[in-house]
C-alpha cells in the first residue's frame, strides 16, 4: 500500500502504461458491444430490405475486426511512447 501511495506522489515511475492496459480492455468491451448491437440492427434491417440487412450483417463484424486492430495499434503506440520515457529515465540515472 505504501508503494502505491509513493507511485502517486512521485513521478519516478509512470502509471500510464497500467492505465492504458485498463482502457484497452474497456475499449475491447465497447467494440464487442457495438458489434452485437450492429448485428441485431442488421437482423432488424432484414425485415425491410434483405440485401441491405445482409450487407450490414457482413460489414458489422468486418468493421469490428478492423476496429479491434486499430484500437490495439493505438494502445500500443501510447505504451511505446511511455516506454521510451521510462527508458530515458533509466539512461539518465546511469
Amino acid at each position: 500500500m505504501n508503494d502505491l501511495i509513493k507511485r502517486f506522489t512521485t513521478f519516478d515511475k509512470l502509471i500510464a502504461t497500467s492505465l492504458i492496459k485498463f482502457l484497452y480492455w474497456i475499449g475491447l468491451a465497447g467494440i464487442a458491444l457495438s458489434v452485437i448491437v450492429g448485428i441485431f440492427g442488421a437482423i432488424g434491417a432484414m425485415t425491410q430490405s434483405f440485401l441491405a440487412g445482409l450487407g450490414m450483417l457482413i460489414a458489422v463484424p468486418l468493421g469490428g475486426v478492423i476496429g479491434l486492430v486499430f484500437w490495439r495499434f493505438i494502445c500500443e503506440i501510447y505504451i511505446v511512447i511511455f516506454g521510451i520515457y521510462d527508458r530515458l529515465g533509466e539512461i539518465r540515472d546511469k
